[in-house]
């Protein structure tokens, strides 16, 4: 028997063998509300393999969209000729399970998995998931770290480490390396998948800065960062994964600003740094392992990237009263007065005082600045003057959205513009603003 190890794009890896198929964070569809750009042929590439093999299990990091693709899991369920099993840890917070289980979709259940719990998926495969340790790689005291998580497949053929884009630092990993000692998990990893980019609107998304010579700040600090976890886990093979995108739609123009290297990019590094880590670009490569042996085989044609096409249509939010500058601000004061005094207290603790730019047409990177027709509206309970000032430019209608809890923050920050001055990252308020709304 020989197993099969293939990597699409971002965390979506497939383990195929005779006996067993299970997929990890599946995305073919396009994300966050239409900003991230799905594929032209993936989805079809997959449901067409069906007929050599069934999927038996899929594997769920955590709920965003870029991860938990509903859609294509609707439609992989109805074509798939057997019941999936949805592997996804035992979260504290039940969001993740609910929203599947919300989906009523059929021909599939739901395994949950405590950090570490050995869950036998055939005669010789062994699955564990491991827990988020880092709320990001900027601390955030206001965040549950019980959100996200990584795993280890193992079998006779390989044992494979799926980081998937959970921000383990270095200290982190030692602490699992630890843990796995201590559970009795073998942590000799055949191939490791590390994420060596950040899922981030900066810089892309800032109008007042230089975001070329940010983005190559950035890109040079995140693959450094790669780099020393890719030394701490030894493994055979690494592979830069987690956290890769494209933006579409109206922010399709915003891409070359993105802080996401090319492969020959991080491999440039990697010469610099003299690394001795055995890199392999799977845009162009896939594994087949047979008792720990190691076959590279080209790929034939790559779905997943290569076919991409970005839409020129413009992104739809749902439709909600007209553009009325003073009754926008008297929502927002309604709001205000409704919102209960400890989101109120957390908002006071943040170091940023948050200014909201509200357009009434679409928000297109700096040409929106021209625009005169929006109204500014300042999120003051009564502090004193902060330390940060960041200005949000968004939409009305994605306003009304979100403050109405029918899209969330963290799904959409790349649908907005930001300023900030100074410019420094304060990841309380960004998580904060999850909390603004009825």
């Amino acid at each position: 028997m020989s197993t099969e190890v293939i990597h699409y794009r971002n965390s979506f890896i497939e383990i195929l063998n005779s006996k067993i198929r299970i997929l990890m964070d599946p995305w073919v569809y396009s994300a966050n509300h239409g900003s991230w750009a799905g594929t032209k042929k993936g989805a079809q590439h997959i449901y067409n393999s069906l007929k050599k093999k069934a999927i038996d299990y899929i594997y769920y990091s955590h709920l965003h969209t870029d991860h938990y693709d509903e859609k294509f899991l609707a439609n992989l369920a109805k074509k798939n000729n057997k019941i999936i099993t949805i592997i996804v840890k035992k979260f504290k917070d039940q969001r993740l399970k609910k929203k599947i289980l919300s989906s009523r979709i059929k021909n599939i259940r739901i395994k949950e998995v405590d950090a570490y719990q050995k869950l036998v998926l055939s005669d010789n495969s062994k699955f564990w998931i491991l827990p988020q340790l880092s709320s990001s790689n900027t601390p955030n005291y206001f965040i549950n770290y019980d959100l996200d998580t990584s795993c280890i497949f193992q079998n006779e053929d390989l044992s494979l480490f799926n980081q998937t884009d959970n921000p383990y630092s270095e200290k982190d990993i030692d602490l699992i390396k630890k843990n796995l000692k201590k559970n009795n998990i073998p942590n000799n990893f055949d191939i490791s998948f590390i994420p060596y980019c950040a899922a981030s609107p900066y810089p892309q998304n800032f109008v007042n800065i230089n975001r070329d010579k940010i983005k190559k700040k950035i890109i040079k600090i995140l693959v450094l960062k790669f780099f020393k976890i890719s030394k701490k886990l030894k493994s055979k093979f690494t592979v830069p994964a987690g956290g890769s995108y494209k933006l579409d739609k109206n922010f399709r123009k915003l891409n070359k600003y993105l802080a996401i290297p090319s492969f020959k990019l991080i491999n440039n590094i990697k010469k610099k740094i003299k690394s001795n880590i055995n890199l392999i670009d799977t845009n162009k490569k896939f594994f087949s392992f047979s008792r720990k042996i190691c076959e590279l085989k080209k790929k034939k044609f790559n779905y997943f990237f290569n076919d991409r096409i970005l839409i020129k249509k413009k992104i739809t939010y749902p439709n909600c009263k007209p553009f009325d500058k003073k009754n926008i601000l008297k929502d927002l004061a309604k709001l205000e007065n409704q919102l209960p005094e400890w989101k109120k207290n957390v908002y006071k603790k943040c170091k940023s005082e948050v200014q909201l730019q509200i357009y009434k047409d679409d928000i297109k990177d700096k040409k929106t600045l021209k625009k005169k027709d929006f109204v500014n509206h300042k999120i003051n309970f009564g502090n004193k003057s902060k330390k940060i000032f960041l200005k949000i430019l968004v939409n009305y209608k994605l306003l009304y959205a979100l403050i109405n809890g029918k899209i969330i923050f963290n799904e959409v920050e790349t649908h907005l513009l930001y300023s900030r001055k100074p410019n420094i990252y304060d990841p309380d308020v960004v998580f904060w603003m999850n909390l603004y709304k009825n």
